[in-house]
């Protein structure tokens, strides 16, 4: 079979695997009260009817290959060339200033309980893996799958075979964690009174639980640049992807022609800053005019759940095993870290929609910023509040330290000292803390001071 013949056919295993994924999540009432998103039920049932499960006691299983396992690299690569393509200049005003220092916490937090957890284990238990391990959490539940595989690739590549799913695993848990626990978060703050556009939590239109929208509740999904006589729109921004992706390539082996000690930078950073750049010029130009941003969205969307799925049906279950105490007890660890300093810094930080900015900011502290918007839009059906806005613009502030650490700390952690890692993710913690402090703090929650925005 030829490449592209591979390629064609492994997207058909995908394919076969979201479109199974999106029935179950119509049907089954607990997957919707659950909002587990198709992507992770496809890659759960590839792993279910793979080769790793299925596979040990039948003769016939999915045909879920090795070379599925590599799709999510590149995949990363494709969501981080869009990233900022069409996208407009945002207004970092209080909100989106205040809720990035609260993301920051988050971020640094879950390194600090991390790279304990990984002391602990490598120290009194005797596990033969890096401080690095310390690191999986942040990049798994703050980072989101992207920013774990490109993270686990360079734990690959310098030694640690296993760093690669176990990142996954960990970005996992913390998409499963986000969703779940939000919607737990959501209900104990209605009950409490914290929320402050609804009393209870929000009917979700019925399409938006099953996951299909009627014919005549459909919306457009993003506009035509393009005419398609010429080309086809929707080509046409998968050109504008592919550009990045190739200039991305091309970028990372100038730096290694440079000198090979930049090889440590991958390629789906190169592609992530070059989205940036390319993004700003364009947008300084009025080049951006041809580029149409939901369609960019778009790209990045069904990439993210391709990668998702591929991710996870073919995580190495050994692996898991092996790992699987100090995985278990610091997955614990960071959800417990992330439920108590959330909601804390939450009702101390923000002057508006304490709560609703919140509990989005939970959401992508476990995974990705479409768990935040999903809850967000759960507390905030008609978008009154300034919650999407701000943590759709502290994901784009969030990556001026999420960069380095998943471009630069799985190197170091194989030489640097447990001292110095967790002294430099404390000193940046105090960091964030003070500017909180300074700037930011207030003596009273905002749901105690502010209209409740719904019929008492």
């Amino acid at each position: 079979m030829s490449a592209i013949q591979t390629v064609v056919y492994d997207f058909g295993t995908l394919s076969f695997l979201m479109l199974v994924a999106f029935f179950i999540r119509k049907h089954v009432k607990l997957f919707q009260d659950l909002y587990l998103p198709a992507s992770l039920i496809a890659g759960f049932l590839g792993l279910l009817l793979g080769p790793q499960i299925l596979g040990k006691v039948s003769p016939i299983c999915l045909p879920v290959t090795s070379t599925i396992g590599s799709w999510a690299g590149v995949l990363t690569a494709v969501v981080f060339s869009v990233s900022f393509l069409g996208a407009k200049q945002k207004d970092f005003g209080e909100a989106a200033l205040s809720t990035s220092v609260h993301a920051g916490i988050g971020h640094q937090l879950q390194v600090v309980v991390g790279l304990i957890c990984a002391y602990i284990f490598i120290t009194f238990f005797g596990y033969d893996f890096p401080l690095g391990f310390g690191l999986t959490p942040v990049f798994g539940f703050y980072g989101g799958h992207g920013t774990a595989l490109s993270a686990g690739t360079l734990f690959q590549e310098n030694g640690w075979e296993a760093g690669l799913d176990v990142a996954n695993t960990m970005a996992t848990a913390g998409l499963v964690c986000g969703v779940v626990f939000g919607v737990i978060m959501i209900n104990i703050a209605a009950r409490k009174g914290k929320t402050l556009y609804v009393r209870q939590p929000s009917q979700i239109p019925r399409e938006v639980k099953i996951g299909y929208v009627e014919p005549e509740k459909r919306t457009s999904i993003g506009s035509g640049v393009t005419f398609n006589d010429v080309i086809d729109p929707f080509g046409f921004a998968l050109c504008w992807c592919g550009l990045i992706c190739t200039l991305g390539y091309m970028v990372r082996n100038l730096l290694i022609a440079i000198h090979p000690i930049l090889s440590n930078i991958p390629w789906f950073a190169c592609c992530l800053i070059l989205s940036m750049i390319v993004g700003t010029l364009c947008r300084k130009t009025g080049f951006d005019r041809y580029i149409d941003r939901p369609s960019m969205q778009r790209i990045s969307g069904f990439t993210m759940d391709f990668l998702v799925t591929s991710a996870l049906a073919t995580l190495n279950l050994e692996t898991v095993a092996t790992y699987f105490v100090p995985l278990a007890v610091t997955i614990l660890c960071t959800l417990l870290a992330n439920w108590i300093a959330y909601p804390y810094f939450g009702a101390k930080l923000f002057k508006r929609d304490a709560f609703e900015r919140t509990v989005g900011a939970f959401g992508q502290g476990c995974g990705v910023l479409a768990t935040g918007l999903m809850l967000v839009r759960i507390v905030d059906p008609q978008g009154e509040s300034t919650a999407a806005d701000a943590i759709a613009a502290s994901s784009t502030i969030g990556y001026l330290w999420m960069i380095p650490y998943f471009t630069l700390g799985p190197v170091v952690s194989f030489t640097w000292s447990f001292g110095l890692q967790l002294g430099i993710a404390v000193a940046l913690l105090i960091v964030f803390l003070i500017i909180g402090r300074l700037i930011f703090w207030q003596k009273r929650p905002a749901w105690e001071t502010q209209e409740k925005h719904y019929d008492n």
